[in-house]
């Protein structure tokens, strides 16, 4: 492209995609489904305790959206190439709705109603964002603010109420808001762009041809084949891992001067040998992506894919698995390289795939940037509520086979939930996986030494 036409482009607001956005392009289904259909949104709702001013929220959701450009920004998708169209600011659509009179756990009920409406929010349309706020009364009410996840990670849920709060708390004093300077997204497209072709030489390429030699993506047998379409939803089975559990196994990973995810990550290698009898295993888990500093406050699409291969033969026990599990952890990470690229650069790794007795098999680990503590100064004070997941509720993401959710919490229970299609997977099938996770790491971190295939 000329220097000239690529000028003209940036003047017309269109700009190349990051290579996540190009990752979830092989996921589009068109607008009612897929990476880009209405329903594939993230929510985050908080309890707002003292009156609202409902057009000072409005002003700080608008604030929002003219800081950050993904929320005003179209990937068009039918192009060739495919580019995003950053548009200009615009006003975010908002709901207020006021709830009929209900107290104590009643009103708990009513919270966790108002939470499973089914929402939807077109990724053709900006801005990318909608609230709700739903009043009990002028000391009381929810606020849901939702974003569409093409747009949108967990991490940048934070970032948008984050400064949204700084935002609402500003206008309400008549203030300017204090916030740092921020990138947008598009600079880290071309940041991420320039930084894939000048790694060419460096180490992480050869990284990757090293340790994917050979490997193939574990992927988990399911019950029924793996369809070509689907003919449902995506159903969902939840469970929990007790808090003396998880503080056990925090407190394995601070003696092995690693990181909670490597001890889960551990635990799901025990599982997978169990399930198939396989010793090398290539697990892989979605990361935050926001390794470079520059970028820690910028709203987008930062989640990665990465790879995490670990051999356990000759691992006596599962204090071993976790050594294997951190050293693999830390050097993926430090050689991490967008999803795509390492895709097409190894084509064999996938073939697994191919196989219609297995599926796809993906964790999910998320910890909060804010840490656990997250209130807002919206209002008397914002805080993030917790949305009880219901087993009978169709589900909005998208995986491809099975994604298993797990938060990181430090010092309370554990939350899980697995994301399956029962066009190929029983429900028992999986409701017996998570109870054999749950039963391997509460012997393995009481007992971290014993032989860990007697898990």
């Amino acid at each position: 492209m000329t220097d000239s036409r690529a000028g003209a482009e940036r003047e017309a607001g269109r700009y190349p995609l990051s290579f996540t956005q190009e990752w979830f392009l092989t996921l589009d289904q068109g607008d009612a489904g897929g990476a880009f259909g209405e329903t594939f949104i993230l929510a985050y709702p908080v309890r707002v305790t003292g009156p609202v001013d409902a057009g000072v929220l409005q002003g700080a959701l608008d604030d929002v959206v003219a800081r950050h450009e993904l929320l005003r920004t179209v990937v068009v998708r039918d192009a060739d190439p495919p580019y995003q169209q950053v548009l200009g600011p615009c006003p975010v659509p908002l709901e207020v709705q006021d709830v009929p009179a209900a107290a104590g756990a009643a009103r708990e009920a009513v919270i966790q109603e108002l939470a499973h409406r089914n929402d939807t929010l077109s990724a053709r349309e900006v801005p990318l964002l909608r609230a709700r706020l739903c009043r009990f009364d002028d000391r009381d009410s929810v606020l849901f603010v939702t974003a569409h996840h093409s747009a949108c990670d967990a991490w940048s849920m934070e970032v948008i109420m984050r400064d949204l709060g700084a935002f609402y708390t500003a206008r309400a004093a008549g203030v300017r808001a204090q916030l740092p300077p921020v990138r947008q997204y598009r600079e880290y497209a071309a940041w991420q762009r320039a930084a894939a072709a000048s790694s060419a030489g460096d180490g992480a390429p050869a990284y990757w041809r090293d340790k994917l030699a050979g490997a193939r993506e574990f992927t988990i047998p399911n019950d029924h084949g793996h369809p070509a379409a689907y003919s449902r939803p995506y159903s969902l089975h939840t469970h929990a891992i007790d808090a003396d559990v998880v503080a056990a196994a925090a407190a394995l990973a601070r003696a092995c001067r690693t990181t909670l995810f490597s001890v889960l990550l551990s635990a799901f290698y025990v599982l997978a040998h169990q399930i198939t009898g396989a010793t090398d295993l290539t697990i892989r888990a979605f990361t935050a992506g926001r390794g470079e500093q520059q970028f820690q406050d910028t709203m987008g699409l930062f989640m990665n894919l990465v790879p995490f291969r670990t051999c356990l033969d000759g691992a006596a026990s599962f204090r071993d698995i976790v050594a294997r599990a951190r050293d693999t952890f830390f050097d993926a990470v430090a050689s991490e390289l967008p999803v795509g690229v390492i895709e097409q650069a190894f084509p064999d790794f996938t073939r697994s795939r191919e196989d219609p007795g297995t599926s796809q098999f993906i964790i999910s680990c998320h910890e909060s940037p804010l840490g656990e503590d997250r209130v807002f100064p919206i209002a008397g004070g914002a805080r993030e509520i917790e949305i009880r997941s219901r087993e009978e509720d169709e589900q909005r993401d998208i995986p491809s086979g099975m994604v298993w959710n797990l938060d990181l919490p430090r010092s309370r229970t554990l939350s899980g939930s697995l994301l399956f299609n029962l066009d190929e997977f029983d429900k028992t099938t999986v409701a017996g996986w998570a109870a054999d996770l749950s039963r391997i790491l509460t012997s393995a971190v009481t007992d971290p030494d014993q032989d860990w295939k007697a898990l």
